[in-house]
C-alpha cells in the first residue's frame, strides 16, 4: 500500500497578510485570502518587534510580505 501525502495549502489573508489554512483569517475574521503571496516573515514577538509596530502587527505569526 503506497501511502499518499495530504498537500496543505497556504493562503494570506488580503486584509491583514496572515498566512492561514484555514478557511477564514483567524486574526481579522476575513473571508478574502489569497493562494497567491509572495515572501513571508515571523513575527515571535511582536511587542519588542520594531517591524511588527511598522507593520501594524498586533499578534505572533506568519504574515506574507505581498499578496496578489
Amino acid at each position: 500500500m503506497v501511502k499518499r501525502s495530504v498537500s496543505t495549502v497556504l493562503k494570506a489573508c488580503k486584509k491583514c497578510k496572515y498566512i492561514t489554512t484555514e478557511h477564514r483569517c483567524p486574526i481579522c475574521d476575513s473571508d478574502q485570502l489569497s493562494r497567491e503571496w509572495n515572501g513571508y516573515l515571523v513575527i515571535i514577538d511582536y511587542e519588542k518587534s520594531e517591524i511588527a509596530k511598522q507593520l501594524h502587527i498586533t499578534r505572533n505569526g506568519k504574515y506574507a510580505v505581498k499578496v496578489k
